[in-house]
């Protein structure tokens, strides 16, 4: 949200104030125009499902993504690499926003997993960034081949405005990362194929070739763990039972779970000896 003095603007009117971006990179505005400038767009199908809910939707194609690293739920990450990487290196693929009257939404669509749609969210949401203080106006989720209808099913849910846009994320929750020590697991995983995949990329590559494929690793790497300490934090269950009400020791427990996670540094990877392809 964007304080504009006394006026304090809303997610679809910040969105909307953005304008038109004429670009192969990025596009803000109407879905049916956006389909009709890319009516090759792998997704089309599913905007046109949307479409055929709602007319008046907007997109917002690759949203750049920008961290908060003064935060202290930041430094308790302690991940010191994400501080040297460019803002927006990671992009939002879509974000779908309306108004109704006195009622405005957002979707931010993802790819890859649940977990980093949840990291993109928490990171989106935070103090002194984009959306702040529209948290309950939002709903994020990731956008596969495997789960295309989910996401039409979540924004019909969306249109309904007798719905809690807070309900459906936290059902969405429940499937996706509803048991702390298993999402933990799930983002070792995650975060292991992740620098394993950068790895193969960046060795056949010159340093100065390197940049784009580390600071995106990196990136997403971060959010990963933001989404894990967060979640971790969140949850006043094991605020009570494991930690027996003390935050102090949840604070101590969720910074190392995420410390559990795997990572290799900025400077590694951008040193790592070329090895010639066959």
């Amino acid at each position: 949200m964007i304080d504009q003095g006394e006026h304090v603007m809303a997610i679809y009117n910040v969105l909307s104030s953005y304008g038109l971006f004429d670009s192969l990179a990025s596009f803000n505005g109407l879905v049916k125009d956006y389909l009709r400038i890319y009516p090759e767009d792998e997704n089309k199908e599913l905007f046109e499902l949307m479409l055929s809910e709602k007319e008046d939707i907007y997109v917002y194609t690759n949203f750049g993504l920008k961290f908060n690293l003064a935060l202290i739920v930041n430094k308790k990450i302690g991940y010191k690499d994400a501080g040297k990487i460019d803002d927006n290196v990671l992009k939002v693929p879509y974000i779908i926003y309306w108004k109704n009257e006195n009622v405005q939404k957002a979707m931010i669509i993802s790819f890859n997993n649940y977990i980093e749609a949840k990291g993109i969210f928490y990171c989106l949401t935070e103090v002194d960034n984009y959306f702040e203080n529209d948290k309950n106006d939002l709903i994020t989720i990731h956008l596969t081949d495997e789960n295309k209808d989910e996401v039409f099913k979540v924004f019909k849910s969306m249109l309904d405005e007798k719905k809690s846009l807070s309900a459906i994320q936290k059902t969405l929750d429940r499937k996706y990362i509803n048991d702390v020590d298993l999402m933990k697991d799930d983002c070792i995983n995650i975060s292991q194929q992740i620098f394993d995949r950068a790895i193969k990329i960046i060795l056949p590559l010159e340093c100065d070739d390197r940049k784009p494929y580390i600071e995106e690793a990196v990136a997403r790497a971060f959010i990963i763990k933001k989404a894990l300490y967060v979640r971790y934090m969140s949850n006043k269950h094991l605020l009570n039972k494991r930690h027996f009400g003390k935050q102090s020791l949840q604070r101590a427990f969720g910074k190392s779970y995420v410390n559990e996670l795997p990572t290799v540094s900025y400077y590694r990877l951008l040193n790592m000896k070329k090895v010639k392809q066959d």
